[in-house]
């Protein structure tokens, strides 16, 4: 009997930890975090795969609501907003981050 709820218990726990870290918080995390001020090379790297990740959940939303206009817009937003609290005080940055998520025009 023991051995009984032992095997559910593991394939609970199974079922629930690969369920519960979105796709786009693993790939953030597969990035990095910030590398030492001055290592440029380091920090383009670490900014390439980080926008990588936020196209990639753009993507997987606009996928997941092809039918919906409101939500795909939504995930345009999103995206934006995403790039737009990496960029700090970046005006420039920020600037970028309009280009290149603006919400398509229909």
């Amino acid at each position: 009997m023991a051995l009984y709820f032992m095997f559910i218990h593991a394939g609970l726990l199974v079922s629930v930890l690969t369920v519960g870290v979105p796709q786009y918080e693993m790939c953030m995390e597969r990035c990095g975090g910030d590398p030492p001020e001055g290592n440029i090379a380091g920090m383009r790297r670490v900014q390439v795969c980080r926008d990588r990740c936020n196209r990639q959940e753009r993507t997987r939303c606009l996928a997941a609501h092809q039918n919906n206009e409101r939500e795909k817009r939504k995930c345009w937003e999103d995206a934006l907003n995403r790039c737009i609290d990496r960029c700090g005080n970046n005006q420039r940055m920020i600037q970028l981050c309009h280009v290149l998520y603006a919400v398509p025009a229909q």
